[in-house]
C-alpha cells in the first residue's frame, strides 16, 4: 500500500505532463506552435516549458495564446517560469505540499478526461468510428488535455494557498 498517496499521485501528473508533451509532440507542433517556433517533444520536458520557449519566441498559434492565458491566469507567468531550472525546484515543493479535500474530486475528473483522451488517441477507430471531422478530433483531445492541466494546476495551486496560511 502506498503510504503518501498525494506524493505519488502528484508525482504522476508531472510524469503524465511530460509524457504528454513527447508523445503528442506531433499534434502539440501542428497546433499550439507555428512554423520555426521550439519543437515539442523533448525528453523530460513539460509542456508549460515548451510553451514558456515559444512565448518568447512568438511562436505560438491563437489556441496557445489561449492556453498560456488561461495558465497564466492561475499562476503568473507560469510557462515562462517553467523554463526556469529554479521553478522546477518551486514545481517540485508545490507537488508536495499536502492535497484539500476539495481539489480532490477535481483532479480525479481531470484525470479522468485525460485518460479517455489517451484511450481515444490509442484507438483511432474509436474516434473515427464516431464519424467526427479531423478538427472535431482534434478539439476534443485538446478539451481533455486542457481539462485535466486546469484541474491539476488549479488543485496545485490551491494546496500552495493552503500551504501559506499553514
Amino acid at each position: 500500500m502506498v503510504e503518501n498517496k498525494e506524493g505519488y499521485f502528484r508525482n504522476t501528473a508531472l510524469n503524465l505532463d511530460k509524457f504528454a508533451n513527447r508523445e503528442f509532440r506531433t499534434f502539440w507542433n501542428k497546433t499550439l506552435r507555428i512554423k520555426g517556433g521550439y519543437d515539442f517533444g523533448r525528453e523530460n520536458e513539460t509542456l508549460s516549458s515548451a510553451l514558456g520557449k515559444n512565448e518568447l519566441l512568438g511562436a505560438l498559434t491563437r489556441t496557445a495564446k489561449m492556453l498560456v492565458w488561461v495558465l497564466n491566469k492561475i499562476e503568473k507567468d507560469h510557462c515562462l517560469n517553467a523554463i526556469d531550472d529554479n521553478s522546477i525546484k518551486t514545481t517540485m515543493s508545490k507537488l508536495n505540499a499536502p492535497t484539500p479535500v476539495l481539489n480532490t474530486f477535481l483532479w480525479k475528473l481531470g484525470s479522468f478526461v485525460y485518460a479517455l483522451i489517451i484511450l481515444f488517441n490509442q484507438n483511432a477507430n474509436m474516434v473515427s468510428g464516431l464519424g467526427l471531422t479531423e478538427k472535431t478530433e482534434n478539439y476534443i483531445k485538446i478539451f481533455g488535455v486542457v481539462s485535466y492541466f486546469l484541474f491539476t494546476y488549479f488543485n496545485f495551486n490551491q494546496s500552495a494557498l493552503k500551504s501559506k496560511k499553514n
